[in-house]
């Protein structure tokens, strides 16, 4: 099984928008969101997450 870390941004990205929009688990959801606050650090990363994000 893939680590968390291993995932590619869109699919970090696309995973996360399907798990709130099917109401998922809120731990999955939160390690999800954990990994997405780790990768900010890159700002190409950091960029395409404030647009999907609507921040």
């Amino acid at each position: 099984m893939a680590s968390m870390r291993s995932l590619k941004d869109d699919w970090l990205l696309d995973c996360y928008s399907d798990a709130i929009r099917l109401q998922l688990d809120p731990k999955f959801i939160r390690l999800l969101l954990n990994e997405i606050h780790r990768r900010l650090e890159d700002p190409v990363f950091r960029r395409t997450w404030f647009v999907l994000s609507g921040k």
